[in-house]
């Protein structure tokens, strides 16, 4: 029986069988799933097609000389939200920007080279967003978790802390 856009299985059967094996191939998500090896492919490229999942890499930013972490809160007008949290994405500092609720309607967070690359930061900021006000700043000089593991003082994986899917 082919799948319509209405069938019953649930994306976090493929994406829970991927669990810290990442670079699981077809045949293996089938077999942690109990999906055939052709029902995990095609359920995982619909759920990367849709946009619902994506991939990512991660480093150990403070090896990469990037020290710093600085979260923002800013505001933008509605009219200039999408346009300035989707430019603001793709810089290379940015590591994640998402529009939030309320009075401060944007959350940015960026990896920087030490504190005194705070300032030219925000100065480019304003250059390229006059409508975006930064509201509020933390700065993070270490993190010791992130996307399910413990992190060391280098910023390097020690221990995966597994994180539990969302359910509808």
């Amino acid at each position: 029986m082919a799948e319509t856009a209405t069938s019953s299985w649930s994306p976090f059967v493929v994406l829970g069988g991927y669990g810290v094996r990442v670079r699981l191939g077809y045949t293996g998500l089938g077999a942690a799933t109990g999906m055939s090896e052709h029902t995990a492919r095609r359920r995982l490229q619909r759920l990367i097609h849709h946009g619902d999942v994506n991939f990512r890499c991660d480093i150990a930013h403070p090896l990469a000389g990037l020290s710093t972490m600085v979260i923002y809160r800013a505001a933008v007008p509605h009219a200039h939200l999408e346009h300035t949290g989707n430019t603001l994405a793709r810089m290379e500092q940015v590591r994640m920007c998402v529009s939030v609720s309320g009075p401060h309607n944007l959350l940015v967070i960026v990896w920087l080279h030490g504190l005194n690359a705070i300032g030219p930061f925000e100065m480019l900021l304003a250059e390229r967003f006059p409508t975006l006000e930064v509201k509020d700043r933390t700065v993070a000089l270490h993190s010791p978790k992130r996307m399910g593991w413990l992190l060391d003082t280098r910023g390097r994986a020690t221990r995966r802390i597994p994180l539990d899917l969302p359910r509808p």
